[in-house]
């Protein structure tokens, strides 16, 4: 399970929704992942993949920190991808 904090990823999920993560298969454009990035957990979307690794953004990209700012995310600093809002309120999450 992951929370989510920040307002990144608004509209899409709030700070304090739950995660539910998912820790196989293949990531595609689109996903939202949950990965480590220096001392931090976080949450983006999947907006491009090369064989270096991983272009991520925020949704709410007026204040989202992302690879915008940092570049590519590893393919091994990878946790998941999240499918599955537990709560408030169960549901999918819409790529």
């Amino acid at each position: 399970m992951a929370v989510v904090s920040g307002l990144s990823m608004v509209p899409t999920l709030a700070p304090g929704e739950r995660l539910l993560v998912k820790y196989d298969g293949p990531i595609v454009l689109g996903d939202v992942v949950i990965f480590k990035r220096d001392e931090s957990i976080e949450i983006k979307r999947v907006s491009r993949i090369d064989a270096q690794g991983l272009f991520v953004v925020g949704d709410n990209e007026l204040v989202s920190t992302d690879s915008r700012s940092y570049g590519l995310i590893a393919f091994d600093a990878m946790l998941g991808t999240a499918s599955v809002r537990l709560w408030p309120k169960p549901g999918r999450i819409k790529g």
